[in-house]
């Protein structure tokens, strides 16, 4: 058995959930405008595929993680996991 366990990574059906709670973590930390894109992208966005509305998740993950250095240590890992289950979902390298 492998040592190390593995990191949870979020499936298709809880990404709304996770993304929720991601932006209330992000609004509490004084991010909101921040908060307010996740926001908009799972509930206002109209996306054509799901691969569409995952693209703009993955985009706005990325730029969260490019600031990293700004962002609450629990916070940065959460965006870092649903980078790599977007990856994971949707095959992307």
């Amino acid at each position: 058995m492998w040592p190390f366990q593995k990191t949870k990574l979020a499936a298709p059906g809880e990404f709304q959930a996770v993304i929720d709670a991601l932006s209330e973590k992000l609004r509490n930390a004084g991010f909101v405008v921040e908060a307010d894109r996740f926001y908009y992208l799972i509930h206002e966005f109209v996306a054509t595929t799901s691969n569409e509305l995952y693209g703009e998740l993955r985009l706005a993950l990325k730029k969260l993680d490019y600031e990293r250095r700004a962002l609450p240590h629990d916070i940065a890992a959460e965006v870092s996991r649903l980078i790599k289950s977007i990856d994971h979902i949707c095959r992307w390298r």
